[in-house]
C-alpha cells in the first residue's frame, strides 16, 4: 500500500490527466487513434494534430510538405487567390472528416445539451473517447465494429454510438442501412430526434451545398432515407419488432439489452439473432449490445462472459463510475492527508483501480444515499463484476462464486445420453446398454441436453467414485427445470476434492427424466443415484406417479438412495426412494455447499451454475431460500445435495480382483450416510 505522500503525489497526476486541454478541432488531448504534429502554412488552421491515417495520404503530405500556397502553385502554374486557399481548406475539411470522428462530431453533430435546454456541438467527454478508441481499433484494422458495452449512467454511450454509426453512413458508405432497437418506443423517438436535429443542421460545405434530409422509406415512419447517402436507419423496440426492417443490414445498435425482457414465443436472443444474422460482417459492419447490468445469467451477461472469455467476436468495454467526470466531489488539498486516513479497505481498492480522491468522496456521499450495497453496484458500478448484481440478500458471497467461476471450462461434449433398448441390468458393457449422442449443428445445446466436461472412466476399478443427483422440477417451459448433476470424487482417494463432470438440465415427462438419470448413473459405473423427490410428493400436482416411478426404478438400479433407515426395513416399513429436502436438510445442504465453496472443496465447472448461485437469495421473511423471482435455482439444489452427499458417504475404494463380482447390491440411506 502507497504511503500518504505517493497516493497525494499520483492523485495530482490523475487530477492533472482528467483537467487536461482537450480540442477536437487542433486533434489536441485526442487518445482515440495515432496522431502527429503537422504544419501546414497558409491555412486558417496551420497547426494540426493529424491522424496518422490521413498525414500519410500522398496529396496531403504534398500540401504539409509545401504549404497551401505552393502546393496550388505547383498544380496551377501561378500564384494562388484568397478564394482558391479557401476552397483548398474545405476540401481539406472534407478529407479530414473521413479520417477524424472527434472533428467531425464537433464541427459537423449538433446535439441538445442534456438538462440545459439548448444545442451544443458534439464534443466527446472522457469516457467516450475511450469508448471511441476501441470502435476505431476495429474499423482501422478493417474488422468487424462488434462491441459488448457494459457501463455504469450518463456519459452518452447510446448517442455516441448511434452517432459513430451515422459518420459512417453520411461520410464513408453509400447505401449502408441501419437499425437502432430499445427496450421500450420511447427510447427510439428520442434517438429519432437527435439524428434529425444532427442531419437538419448538417453543414452544407461539408456535402457540396447540397442540402440533405430524410424522408420515409415507403411511407414507414420508423425508417428513414437520408437522401446524401441513400442509407437508411430502422427505429424499434424489444416489445415490438415488427417495425424493424430486418433486410440488407449493415449496423445494428441494441440498447440496454439487459432490460429486454422474454415474452410468450419471444427471447431476447431471438431477437437479437434474427437483427444480427441479417449483417454479413466486414469492415465497418457493427454490431453493439449495450446496456447498464441488470442481474446475471440473461442474455446480456451470458454474451459478455462468453466476449471476456473469448468464445464471441464481441470486444468487450466496461466504462466506471469514476471515468465519468460528473462523480467527483471538491476536496481541499489540505484535507487530503486527513481524508485518505479516513478511506476505509473499499475505497482504497477504488483508488488502485484508478479513482481520484475527489471521485471517492463523491462516491462516499452516494452510499449515504443508496445504502444497499447491490444497488450501488448496480447503477455506479467500479467494476464489471460489480455490475452484475441483482440481489442486496445473496446466500453466496461474491467472492465465493467468483472463486468458482475461475475453474469452469466450456464442456468438451454436448449432446444426450440415448439408451440402445429398456434398462437391463444384465449387460455388462455400458456401451451395450447406452450412447453418447452430440448435439446436430444449431441444435439448442442449453436445454434438454447433457454437458460433459470428462467422460465416464470405468477401467480403473473403483467403487462408488462417482455420485449422480437430480433435481426434479416441472413439464411445461414455464415450470421449474429438471437437473442432472454428475460428481467425480477420485481425488478424493489421495487427499483431493470431487469435481463436477457432467450435467442435463431441461424440461421432460418424469418418468423419462427418472430413467434418463439411470442411464447417466450407469454410464458413469453404476454411481450412486440420489434423486430429489419430496416437491413431487408435498405438492401432488404433476408429480402424483413419482414415487411408483422410484420404487420401479429401485427394482432395476442396485445403488438407488433410500431414506428409509436399515432398521425401520428390518421392522417392515416401505422403502422411501430420494432425497427429501425439507426446512432442516435444505438449510444443511446449503450451509455445506457454503463451506464447500469457501475452502474450494470442489471444482465447479459449469458456468451455468455460477449464474444461479449469484441469484439465490434470501426471502424477506428472513427464513426461506431460493431464487430471486423469475429465475431459478435447480443446479444450485442439485449442486448442493451432490457435495453434502459427496463429504458424507464413504470415501471410494480399489476394487480388488473382478470388479463387477465385486459389484454388491446395497440400499444407501440417510442412516448410512
Amino acid at each position: 500500500m502507497m504511503n500518504v505522500s505517493e497516493i497525494i503525489k499520483l492523485n495530482l497526476e490523475r487530477q492533472k490527466s482528467i483537467s487536461a486541454y482537450y480540442n477536437p478541432i487542433t486533434g489536441e488531448g485526442s487518445t482515440s487513434i495515432a496522431r502527429n504534429w503537422v504544419n501546414i502554412e497558409g491555412f486558417p488552421l496551420e497547426k494540426i494534430y493529424l491522424p496518422i491515417t490521413m498525414s500519410k495520404d500522398e496529396r496531403i503530405a504534398e500540401l504539409i510538405e509545401h504549404g497551401a500556397e505552393k502546393f496550388l502553385f505547383e498544380r496551377n502554374g501561378k500564384k494562388a487567390s484568397q478564394r482558391e486557399i479557401v476552397a483548398l481548406w474545405l476540401q481539406f475539411c472534407r478529407t479530414r472528416i473521413c479520417h477524424d470522428f472527434e472533428y467531425w462530431a464537433r464541427s459537423m453533430a449538433i446535439i441538445s445539451d442534456k438538462g440545459k435546454g439548448r444545442d451544443i456541438p458534439f464534443t466527446l467527454n472522457r469516457p467516450q473517447r475511450k469508448y471511441l478508441h476501441e470502435m476505431e481499433k476495429l474499423r482501422l484494422q478493417d474488422k468487424p465494429i462488434d462491441i459488448i458495452l457494459c457501463k455504469a449512467r450518463q456519459w452518452g454511450g447510446s448517442t455516441l454510438t448511434q452517432l459513430y454509426m451515422l459518420w459512417i453512413q453520411l461520410v464513408h458508405k453509400q447505401n449502408w442501412n441501419s437499425v437502432i432497437c430499445g427496450d421500450i418506443e420511447k427510447q427510439s423517438s428520442i434517438v429519432a430526434g437527435m439524428l434529425a436535429k444532427v442531419i437538419n443542421n448538417y453543414p452544407q460545405w461539408a456535402t457540396e451545398g447540397k442540402k440533405i434530409y430524410t424522408s420515409p422509406y415507403q411511407g414507414i415512419s420508423k425508417t428513414r432515407v437520408i437522401s446524401w447517402s441513400n442509407s437508411r436507419y430502422s427505429l424499434g423496440s424489444s416489445q415490438k419488432p415488427d417495425s424493424l426492417r430486418s433486410e440488407d443490414i449493415c449496423m445494428a445498435h441494441l440498447t440496454e439489452v439487459g432490460l429486454w425482457k422474454s415474452t410468450a414465443g419471444r427471447k431476447p436472443e431471438d431477437l437479437v439473432q434474427s437483427i444480427f444474422g441479417s449483417i454479413a460482417s466486414g469492415p465497418y459492419t457493427m454490431k453493439i449490445l449495450e446496456s447498464t447490468a441488470k442481474g446475471v445469467g440473461n442474455f446480456f451477461h451470458r454474451t459478455w462472459i462468453d466476449a471476456i472469455e473469448g468464445r464471441n467476436n464481441f470486444t468487450p468495454v466496461f466504462i466506471p463510475w469514476y471515468s465519468i467526470d460528473l462523480y467527483s466531489k471538491a476536496i481541499d488539498k489540505n484535507h487530503y492527508s486527513s481524508f485518505i486516513d479516513s478511506m476505509n479497505e473499499y475505497e482504497q481498492e477504488l483508488f488502485n483501480l484508478g479513482a481520484t480522491l475527489e471521485a471517492i468522496a463523491w462516491y462516499r456521499d452516494k452510499r449515504r444515499e443508496i445504502p444497499d450495497e447491490w444497488r450501488l453496484f448496480s447503477e455506479f458500478p467500479s467494476t464489471a463484476n460489480e455490475a452484475f448484481q441483482s440481489t442486496g440478500r445473496r446466500v453466496f458471497k461474491i467472492s465465493y462464486v467468483q472463486n468458482m467461476r475461475s475453474t469452469c471450462v466450456p464442456p468438451i461434449f454436448k449432446g444426450d445420453i440415448i439408451a440402445t433398448e429398456n434398462v437391463t441390468p444384465q449387460s455388462e458393457r455400458i456401451e451395450q446398454r447406452c450412447r453418447f449422442v452430440p448435439a446436430l449443428p444449431g441444435e439448442n445445446v442449453k436445454e434438454n441436453c447433457l454437458w460433459i466436461w470428462l467422460m465416464p472412466d470405468c477401467e480403473q476399478h473403483i467403487r462408488d467414485r462417482y455420485i449422480v443427483t437430480v433435481d426434479v422440477g416441472g413439464v411445461s417451459d414455464k415450470a421449474d427445470y429438471s437437473c442432472i448433476v454428475v460428481a467425480d470424487r477420485m481425488a478424493m482417494l489421495d487427499g483431493g476434492v470431487p469435481e463436477i463432470v457432467a450435467c442435463w438440465h431441461g424440461h421432460i415427462e418424469h418418468d423419462k427424466l427418472a430413467w434418463k438419470a439411470v442411464e447417466i448413473a450407469r454410464a458413469y459405473d453404476n454411481a450412486l443415484l440420489v434423486i430429489e423427490a419430496n416437491t413431487l410428493e408435498t405438492e401432488g400436482t404433476e408429480g402424483d406417479n413419482f414415487e411408483y416411478i422410484l420404487n420401479e426404478i429401485a427394482g432395476h438400479y442396485n445403488n438407488l438412495y433410500c431414506r428409509t433407515s436399515g432398521q425401520e426395513i428390518k421392522q417392515g416399513r416401505p422403502r422411501r426412494w430420494g432425497f427429501h429436502t425439507n426446512s432442516s436438510t435444505k438449510p444443511m445442504v446449503i450451509n455445506f455447499l457454503i463451506k464447500a465453496m469457501r475452502d474450494q472443496l470442489y471444482i465447479e465447472r459449469c458456468i451455468e451454475t455460477t449464474y444461479e448461485l449469484d441469484l439465490y437469495e434470501i426471502k424477506e421473511n428472513g427464513k426461506e431460500m431460493g431464487a430471486v423471482e423469475g429465475n431459478h435455482d435447480d443446479r444450485v439444489m442439485a449442486t448442493a445435495i451432490l457435495i453434502w452427499v459427496c463429504y458424507n458417504y464413504p470415501l471410494p475404494t480399489h476394487i480388488v480382483g473382478n470388479k463387477h463380482n465385486n459389484r454388491r447390491t446395497k440400499i444407501v440411506s440417510e442412516a448410512s450416510l
